[in-house]
């Protein structure tokens, strides 16, 4: 079994065509074959169906390409990191939920770096994606916000992958209207209020309500608009009657939330709701990086911000 055939098996895999590969590849079909027909023999399974029309996977074979995927997306992380090491004397990343709290520190981290080179990422994804990143080590934190009830289902996903959660905050949780909405001169909602106004969500790469980043999982309502980034959240929010919950959105940062500046608006919600138990997950056991800790009081300065606005 070698690194070599796994890569070529991915590429199979994506082209669902042996030829199509080659090209890809630049190799022979038959170096293909020749590599497949060992990792098979290796391994004991049958890693693709041959039809005249291409290649599907089997059974085993799928349950082998997310684990070789895996495999190669870690070895070429070691690759990045360490032969361009000299060049880049700074790497950074971090992944985390739609939160734009997030980006606001990473801005206030980037403003301080004062470096001729370096290498820093932040990553806006889903909450599966944001734990996958960093049981890869494809970031070195995630940036999560999770309710109550979903804890103990999420920390045991995370103890699976070996992945610690340090919580930073408890955040309140708002109804993001347009300034022109029919509700928004009210003082709060209800989910009441809300039955006859579309519901603007992210969308999740697992559909299970725990990895929501949102107070609400869709299934709950009868009108949902899905998205899957903050900027077309944020337009349908600013434009239409359409609503959002969550702790944070743009254009109602505090001083807009209390001086009713800005084109969102945030109301609290008329029901007790439990706040969002915000924080950032590591490899259990990694030390915090220089850099990773300056982005860190970044970030609860930020959160402290926010959970003011419940005052």
């Amino acid at each position: 079994m070698t690194l070599q055939n796994m890569k070529y098996i991915i590429e199979i895999a994506s082209h669902h065509s042996f030829s199509e590969a080659a090209k890809a590849l630049y190799v022979s079909q038959s170096t293909l074959s020749v590599a497949v027909r060992e990792m098979e023999k290796d391994l004991g399974i049958a890693i693709f169906n041959r039809n005249n029309k291409g290649v599907t996977l089997t059974y085993d074979g799928e349950d082998f390409l997310k684990y070789a995927r895996e495999i190669v997306e870690q070895v070429e992380y070691l690759e990045r990191r360490y032969q361009h090491r000299q060049y880049l004397p700074m790497r950074f990343s971090v992944s985390s939920q739609r939160l734009p709290f997030v980006a606001r520190a990473f801005n206030r981290l980037l403003n301080t770096v004062n470096m001729g080179t370096y290498d820093m990422a932040v990553r806006e994804c889903p909450t599966y994606t944001v734990i996958h990143d960093i049981a890869s080590n494809k970031s070195e934190l995630g940036i999560l916000a999770i309710h109550a009830s979903h804890m103990r289902t999420i920390q045991k996903t995370l103890d699976s992958n070996e992945i610690s959660f340090t919580e930073l905050a408890q955040l309140p949780i708002f109804v993001f209207l347009c300034r022109t909405h029919p509700l928004a001169d009210r003082p709060s909602v209800s989910l009441e209020d809300l039955k006859d106004y579309a519901f603007v969500t992210y969308d999740q790469e697992i559909n299970a309500s725990h990895f929501t980043e949102e107070l609400l999982f869709y299934e709950l309502l009868d009108k949902n608009i899905h998205v899957s980034d903050r900027c077309t959240k944020i337009a349908l929010i600013r434009n239409t009657n359409c609503f959002s919950i969550g702790p944070d959105l743009p254009n109602s940062n505090a001083d807009a939330f209390h001086k009713g500046m800005g084109e969102i608006v945030a109301l609290p919600m008329k029901e007790p709701i439990e706040p969002l138990h915000a924080g950032y997950i590591m490899r259990t056991g990694q030390a915090v990086s220089p850099i990773a800790g300056q982005f860190i009081k970044y970030l609860e300065e930020e959160l402290k911000a926010l959970e003011k606005m419940d005052e």
